[in-house]
């Protein structure tokens, strides 16, 4: 998981269960946590997201393919939200999963910083073949195959080469079959 802090705001990127290192991160800078993203429904880890909306307010932001059904607002390609200076956008990257967002965020000095799930890994991109007898929204291997051809070859492409990739896994995860450690 990832917190972007901008001034006295954080936003959370797919956080995990044990909240206490994000209040504390938040402590620390005197921050109030505003937002969770969720980048898709993750099944290797239980997501904080409900608990951290109840204790502090913070808006979840989730795909509107998710069909979610808890307090939530939808994100998806061509929606943006500032947070500070700090303005976030989201791609629907369907590929891993159908309901796939990928957060981009762009600060004031026009840097940009990937959150990609695990639609994008270092040296690999997510399985497409872990939804097809899981969750509410179901999807074939081969449509999600395809899907994640198509993501990869042209959803990343308008973003300057210096863009930082922060993906949800490193080495270890079954989401991936080639990821690296870094």
């Amino acid at each position: 998981s990832y917190a972007i802090r901008s001034g006295n705001e954080i936003a959370l990127v797919d956080p995990s269960r044990d909240l206490k290192p994000y209040y504390e991160f938040a402590e620390k800078h005197k921050a109030q946590i505003k937002i969770v993203f969720e980048t898709h429904p993750h099944a290797d880890f239980i997501s904080g997201h409900l608990q951290l909306h109840k204790e502090t307010g913070a808006d979840i932001y989730v795909s509107e393919l998710l069909g979610a059904e808890y307090p939530h607002k939808t994100f998806d390609e061509g929606n943006e939200i500032k947070l500070g200076t700090v303005t976030f956008k989201a791609l629907n990257t369907p590929g891993h999963s159908p309901d796939s967002i990928r957060i981009i965020a762009i600060d004031e000095n026009d840097e940009h910083a990937m959150f990609s799930g695990d639609t994008l890994f270092i040296g690999d991109v997510g399985r497409p073949d872990l939804r097809e007898k899981s969750g509410k929204t179901k999807a074939k291997r081969k449509e999600l195959a395809k899907s994640m051809y198509h993501t990869v070859q042209h959803k990343f492409s308008h973003l300057p080469d210096r863009t930082l990739v922060y993906p949800a896994h490193g080495a270890g995860s079954l989401c991936g079959k080639n990821m690296s450690k870094e």
